[in-house]
């Protein structure tokens, strides 16, 4: 989505910046979600004291820190700062070209192997090779969608159909675009829905508020929204990995999914009309 806003309007956000834009949702959202578990599904355990127990006894039984979870630990924390600085170290000239996140994680991937943490067969082995390229697809649609014309035709469209309704600008528009996204990730993974419907977005920020921190907000509000899959197992890998335990049944998704889903539409829009209004972005004019 960041790679969209950049190609398409030459608008950057760095790593360090998205996380200070919304993180917030992320603290707002947490006494938000425990309040829905709780009170869909009333807890019978009153302590989780065994629980600790036994953590303690198999963190005991690890032993000390070896050499690869050393190695691990600093390449992670090295990856980690790369992201943060990698926007600020390239405007100071420090890197030749822009890395990006991306290129990072890949260093980071290899510094692994060269480390020993792992090797590639591992990768070969233990990483879902299905869904990097279900990804992969994913942004070449989108990058289909804008390169043919075909992105801003179903901008023009939706905008035509929502100005009876008044929803076409502003806040109504990134509400309507939200839901939208937010429907799409509970048939598909969050990331092909952002790269699917990223260039329509765009395009509709563009033409209804071009140039201004409307842009950015938008992008970022699509890309937020492709994480409420709360309904549907299907909607992201962590609902099938606890759907496998055998605890859950489908419907119980729907019991927390759905208040889940209508919570996080209105904090995202709250946190677009208070928080991202009142700091703005990067010199640009409001909206």
């Amino acid at each position: 989505m960041m790679t969209y806003l950049n190609d398409m309007f030459g608008l950057d956000i760095g790593y360090f910046q998205w996380v200070t834009y919304c993180f917030p949702f992320i603290l707002v959202m947490i006494p938000i979600t425990w309040f829905i578990v709780n009170w869909r599904f009333k807890p019978r355990i009153k302590s989780l004291a065994p629980a600790m127990d036994q953590l303690r006894y198999e963190i005991g039984k690890m032993g000390k820190w070896d050499r690869k979870q050393i190695w691990a630990l600093i390449i992670f924390l090295v990856m980690v700062y790369g992201w943060f600085t990698e926007k600020a170290f390239y405007q100071l000239g420090i890197y030749p070209v822009r890395l990006g996140i991306g290129v990072i994680a890949v260093a980071g991937a290899v510094a692994y192997i060269m480390a020993g943490v792992v090797n590639w067969r591992d990768y070969q082995q233990r990483v879902d090779w299905g869904v990097v390229w279900l990804y992969a697809g994913a942004i070449i649609f989108g990058r289909v969608l804008d390169e043919t014309g075909a992105a801003y035709w179903l901008a023009r469209t939706i905008i035509d159909a929502l100005a009876p309704l008044g929803m076409n600008h502003g806040l109504p528009l990134i509400l309507v675009n939200n839901g939208l996204t937010a429907c799409l990730t509970n048939l598909m993974a969050d990331g092909p829905a952002a790269a699917a419907v990223g260039p329509i977005s765009l395009n509709m920020a563009g033409l209804v508020h071009p140039g201004t921190s409307y842009l950015p907000f938008m992008a970022m509000g699509t890309a937020v929204a492709s994480s409420f899959a709360y309904v549907l197992i299907i909607g992201t890998p962590p609902n099938a990995i606890v759907y496998a335990s055998g605890y859950l049944e489908p419907k119980d998704y729907l019991r927390v999914g759905i208040p889940m889903w209508f919570m996080a539409n209105i904090v995202i829009i709250l946190l677009v009309a208070v928080y991202w209004c009142l700091r703005g972005f990067g010199g640009l004019p409001g909206f």
